[in-house]
């Protein structure tokens, strides 16, 4: 079972966008050394402005976490940062709430895992109601195992921020349409008057390499 993870986003400088997506491809060939690391995601956000990117990935327990934030991969951003980005990057801890991981076919062949699509979605619950999108969220896996083309879903909490968050991916971008679409999303949105501090915060996703 997946239980913690890692949100770390990229702000590029404007003239390193294809060196980030090189350092991005070169951390893919790296995942395997690190066992621990159970899925493992980089992405670029749609229409960023500074250009922005993304790491994603999922441990089963604190120690592999700990093991990839020690690891080759980390060193390596950590090394190149002052060269490819504007700022210096932030890393979120979180706790993954609960998961769908069903690969597709042919998932374990290229370098997305059989995905080219995603969203980033963060939102924070009112104070008196951390428990209720706590409930909701873990309750939702019906609902997103009823999508056929939603092929990876993490709900995610960031500990002591009241923030929860969704991070999802597709084959296409026909599968993530209908993903928004869906149930799972027009729940959150309907009920976010209620439960959230205000509007979900959606990213739209471009995977640039996926190991799972």
């Amino acid at each position: 079972m997946t239980s913690v993870g890692l949100l770390v986003p990229l702000i590029a400088k404007p003239s390193q966008t294809k060196a980030i997506t090189d350092f991005l491809h070169t951390g893919y060939t790296l995942v395997p050394s690190e066992p621990l690391t159970r899925e493992w995601f980089a992405v670029r956000y749609e229409d960023s402005n500074p250009p922005t990117y993304a790491i994603f990935d999922t441990f089963a327990a604190e120690e592999g976490r700990q093991a990839h934030l020690t690891g080759q991969i980390a060193k390596a951003l950590m090394d190149n940062a002052s060269s490819l980005l504007d700022v210096s990057p932030e890393i979120a801890q979180l706790d993954v709430l609960v998961s769908l991981v069903r690969p597709s076919k042919g998932s374990g062949e290229g370098t997305t895992a059989g995905v080219t699509k995603g969203l980033r979605v963060l939102f924070t619950a009112k104070p008196d109601k951390v428990d209720a999108v706590r409930d909701f969220l873990k309750s939702a896996i019906p609902l997103v195992e009823a999508e056929p083309e939603t092929t990876y879903w993490y709900a995610v909490e960031f500990p002591g921020t009241n923030t929860f968050g969704v991070v999802d991916f597709f084959p296409d971008d026909t599968g993530r349409g209908a993903h928004v679409a869906g149930k799972v999303a027009a729940a959150l949105f309907g009920s976010a008057d209620e439960l959230l501090t205000g509007a979900p915060d959606l990213v739209k996703l471009d995977v640039i390499a996926a190991k799972v």
